[in-house]
């Protein structure tokens, strides 16, 4: 572990959609405290404590990529096999900011020969980074997720109920 702690960032609160909180993507988190981080975190479901951001986890990613700065969240799918930019859907464009579209396209380069990706998500929508520093359009591949209505919850933030090692980080000058 990097000894990193989530702190306020809360991305990952408004981001991930998380089921066994009824919680949809890209809505914070009925848990979620403005300037004081997750109000359950100690007790928080599976879902939240199964999620591996990796700004937490990989110290060679510095502050600028904190995903409460960056404007998206980071994280590994399909075995580690692809690199997930969850982008807040306020902020489409973030991933194209220095230093991370340098560093994003260099990912996609280094891993296409591995068959290793780098996706980019706003919403439902996806854009597959290529080696030839294009983007591939997948168009809208995740389902709506839509959770029954349940008396038990309230309004979302009430609180009330229930990549390649060499180039992570930084780009080098020219």
């Amino acid at each position: 572990m990097t000894g990193r702690e989530c702190g306020e960032c809360g991305q990952c609160c408004k981001l991930i959609g998380v089921r066994e909180l009824e919680k949809a993507p890209h809505v914070w988190c009925r848990y979620y405290k403005r300037g004081k981080g997750c109000g359950v975190y100690e007790d928080r479901p599976r879902g939240c404590a199964d999620f591996a951001c990796d700004w937490l986890l990989d110290t060679r990613l510095d502050q600028a990529w904190r995903p409460d700065r960056s404007g998206f969240v980071l994280h590994a799918g399909d075995g580690g096999r692809t690199i997930n930019v969850e982008l807040d859907p306020t902020q489409p464009s973030a991933w194209r900011r220095a230093p991370f579209e340098v560093i994003l396209r260099g990912w996609a380069n280094a891993g296409a020969a591995e068959g290793l990706e780098v996706l980019i998500w706003v919403g439902r929508r996806c854009w597959r980074l290529t080696p030839g520093g294009g983007e591939i359009d997948l168009g809208v591949v995740r389902p709506a997720v839509g959770f029954a209505s349940h008396s038990r919850l309230r309004r979302p933030g009430s609180g009330r109920d229930w990549p390649p090692r060499e180039t992570v980080g930084r780009v080098e000058p020219t």
